[in-house]
């Protein structure tokens, strides 16, 4: 999968300490110094345009490529980061009620935006294109045959995409759905024939959507720039410009090493688990399938602290484990509290299991155990590869699990002869958490 990424400073080599660039900063940085006062930039993001900017619900982090952006250049400023929630239909309200002082979402330039703010120098060359069910997909690969009557066009309202959509279109039914997070479900389920987006959109909706077809991407319908949202402040948006040639030339002020950092952090949101379907078609068993797994490696765990006569609660090292799970979780999209929550219940209920097994063995006066795998060097690693598995699950499973509408199915999911056959009391502490997902969604 290639993306082409536009930096209009490419094949420049400069300090990143440029005496020009800081001068023009330096010379009426009146919103730099505003930031710097309240020791805060506020970034305005929208939440719901993968992979650019994404929170499942309103208690979740949000995550994505921008917010990684976000994070980045207020660490540069030396000033805390704070996320503010806009939406397509009132971004450029929003930004002239002097609500965030960037806004950061996957946002296109555009000669209406650009008529009442600034953008920075892009950072993405992209243009819109279909993605329809594979199965109609030689039915609409251009405008004409898209611009008919009998066919329906599903839009996002308040963005370039409805702009484009109104601009080229004459007789084509237009739908403008509001949940840009679940719009491609309702073209997945065939409430709608094409949606017209951006190609990168359209490329990660294919992947998470194996029914659906980006038409073309690699040739889009018109050619546009992504970039940062700014007010008109000549001296901020230099400030903004400066920070991203900074970023793309690297320490070594080498644009080349820049470009490929900027893309190596693209790919790996092109990549993240994101979730893949509405909440009542996420599926549960890859999950519980995890938990049965994680389980069945206890009996190895106690018998190598039944040889030791080692304790079975190591609780320093439960608790480092538990910050470091909290710091991938947030960075997954997952709420760190409810991260805690869960494995601890997942370390509980392991515990749990050692000490059955301990006390079968005492009733049997049971001797050492031969042939059992080391601890360190075997089983640990097989428990943070599950570890693993189980964080990038539960990140493409937390809008199910954070919708309380749906606990009958996640405890119907769970009732598995496979995951209650090594101890019932265990299981349930396993299964528990899970349950208790919608508590900590609520804001």
């Amino acid at each position: 999968m290639r993306f082409h990424y536009l930096f209009l400073l490419l094949g420049l080599t400069f300090s990143v300490g440029s005496t020009s660039t800081a001068q023009t900063t330096d010379s009426a940085s009146t919103r730099l110094e505003q930031i710097k006062t309240r020791n805060t930039l506020r970034v305005g993001t929208t939440g719901d345009y993968k992979p650019f900017s994404y929170r499942a619900t309103t208690n979740s982090p949000y995550i994505g490529f921008d917010i990684e952006m976000a994070q980045a250049l207020a660490n540069t400023l030396g000033v805390q980061l704070e996320l503010v929630p806009t939406s397509w239909p009132t971004l450029m309200q929003d930004l002239a009620s002097n609500r965030f002082d960037i806004a950061m979402s996957g946002i296109s330039i555009s000669a209406e935006r650009e008529k009442v703010a600034m953008f920075s120098d892009p950072y993405l060359r992209d243009g819109k294109t279909p993605i329809v069910l594979c199965a109609k997909r030689e039915r609409f690969r251009t405008l004409q045959q898209i611009d008919q009557p009998a066919v329906k066009v599903i839009v996002n309202p308040g963005g370039t995409n409805e702009r484009f959509v109104r601009d080229q279109l004459r007789r084509a039914q237009i739908i403008v759905y509001p949940d840009n997070n679940h719009i491609f479900d309702q073209l997945a389920e065939g409430q709608a024939d094409v949606m017209i987006t951006d190609a990168v959109e359209a490329r990660l909706q294919q992947q998470l959507k194996p029914t659906l077809c980006a038409i073309h991407p690699e040739q889009p319908f018109n050619l546009s720039q992504k970039a940062y949202l700014l007010p008109q402040d000549a001296a901020w948006k230099a400030t903004i410009d400066h920070w991203l040639r900074s970023y793309v030339a690297g320490s070594d002020v080498k644009a080349n090493a820049g470009a490929d950092k900027l893309a190596q952090t693209m790919e790996k949101w092109l990549h993240h688990p994101w979730p893949s379907s509405s909440v009542d078609r996420i599926a549960f068993e890859p999950l519980r399938d995890l938990l049965t797994q994680r389980l069945a490696l206890m009996e190895s765990v106690a018998r190598h602290k039944w040889n030791q006569q080692s304790a079975i609660e190591d609780l320093p090292r439960e608790q480092k484990i538990i910050l470091s799970l909290q710091q991938q979780a947030t960075a997954l999209g997952i709420p760190a509290a409810w991260a805690e929550h869960f494995f601890r219940a997942q370390i509980e209920a392991a515990k749990q299991l050692q000490r059955e097994y301990f006390v079968q063995w005492q009733s049997q006066q049971q001797g050492q155990f031969a042939d059992v795998p080391n601890l360190d060097t075997v089983i640990r690693p097989q428990l943070d590869q599950l570890t693993t598995q189980i964080l990038r699950q539960l990140a493409m499973s937390w809008p199910a699990l954070a919708d309380k509408n749906q606990q009958s199915r996640i405890a119907k999911t769970m009732q598995s002869a496979a995951l209650y056959q090594f101890s019932e009391k265990a299981a349930q502490m396993a299964v528990q958490a899970l349950l208790d997902g919608s508590t900590w969604a609520q804001p």
